[in-house]
Formats: structure tokens, sequence, C-alpha cells
């Protein structure tokens, strides 16, 4: 016996990466603002086969992996910055005594209402949907008057 062995063939031994074409479309498609119009002329090639390659699932969950990071940055980026206006804000209103609480509690709610969305989307991401579910009826007639009279139309 060898020291390599051949290992039985297996749909999750194969390896999950993006074809060369594929990384080569998408990151091109990425550069072009999505758009498959304008990454056809960059690569020079039709755009049904940069909409092929795009549809590909190892290709279609790169492309939808790299948007969501991105934009989760800029969610960050504009939830920092609001932070930093409601701190302005909140400075101004100590500074003067004298306004309104409406500007500051319209920033509070709108800071609120994002990080409670990006908590849901970050929620999303994690929960995962059974793939396969079988679902098992078992009829037991014996109990109860309902029992009772499936037994007695059953012998008639």
């Amino acid at each position: 016996m060898s020291d390599y062995e051949v290992a039985e063939y297996s749909e999750d031994a194969l390896p999950n990466q993006v074809s060369p074409e594929g990384a080569v479309v998408a990151n091109a498609y990425l550069r072009n603002a999505c758009s498959v119009i304008m990454t056809s002329e960059e690569l020079d090639i039709p755009t049904h086969e940069v909409s092929a390659q795009l549809h590909q699932p190892l290709v279609k969950q790169y492309v939808t992996s790299i948007l969501r990071e991105n934009g989760y940055r800029h969610m960050e980026v504009i939830a920092s910055k609001l932070d930093n206006l409601i701190e302005k804000k909140w400075e101004e209103l100590e500074e003067a005594e004298i306004g309104s609480n409406k500007d500051i509690a319209e920033l509070l709610s709108l800071a609120h209402k994002m990080r409670m969305d990006m908590s849901n989307l970050l929620q999303k991401d994690t929960i995962k949907q059974p793939v396969h579910q079988s679902n098992t009826q078992i009829n037991n007639f014996g109990e109860g008057n309902y029992g009772k009279l499936m037994e007695k139309l059953i012998k008639a």
C-alpha cells in the first residue's frame, strides 16, 4: 500500500473555489459598478458570457459577499458620523441652554433605527433554514372513542 490512497468520490470533497474565469469576471463586474455591459466591454467578451459567469453559484456567492461586506462598512461609517453629529448637537444644546430637544430626539431615533436595521441584517445572515425536513405521521386508532369507531369500521 502506498502513502497516497484514492479517496472515495464525494460532492462535499470538491473545493468551493471560484474558477479563475469567474474570478476575473466577478472582479471586473465589481470594478465597473456592477454593470454587465461595462464589464463586457472591459473584458472584450459578449454580455451573455459575462451574465453566464455571474450566474454561477460560487461566483454569485462571491459577488454577494463582497457587496454585503462593503454595505456593512458603509453602515458603520455612517453610524459613526451620526454619533459625532449627535455629540455636537448635544454640546450645542448644553452651551446654549435654550433650544429644542426635538433635533436631538430625531437624531437619536435615527441612530437607534440604523443600529436595529444592522442588527436584523446580521441576524438574517447567521440564521440558516433547514435544507431537508421530513415529517412522519403516526396514526394510532386504539385510543379514545375515535379509535374504537375506526377499529369497528375496519373489522366490518
